[in-house]
């Protein structure tokens, strides 16, 4: 039983992994506001398909960066 609980639990990062990555280059590709978060939520084995879900069926919805906002990097 460990051995397949273990087994899942690397399964779901290793597909969590590379999903996260995808979509923070397409929330910065999409310029929306904290791209980072989305990217965080999804590496969280436990919530990260929930995040998935959400961020695919609402992304032309998020909110966006407004021009009077800095740069990346100026302000962190």
């Amino acid at each position: 039983m460990r051995e397949l609980v273990m087994l899942l639990l690397v399964g779901a990062v290793l597909i969590q992994f590379p999903l996260g990555v995808v979509m923070y280059f397409d929330a910065r590709r999409l310029d929306l506001e904290n791209p980072e978060v989305y990217w965080l939520g999804v590496v969280a084995p436990a919530v990260g398909f929930v995040v998935i879900l959400y961020y695919f069926s609402e992304r032309r919805n998020l909110p966006k960066k407004s021009e009077s906002d800095p740069q990346d990097g100026s302000a962190r």
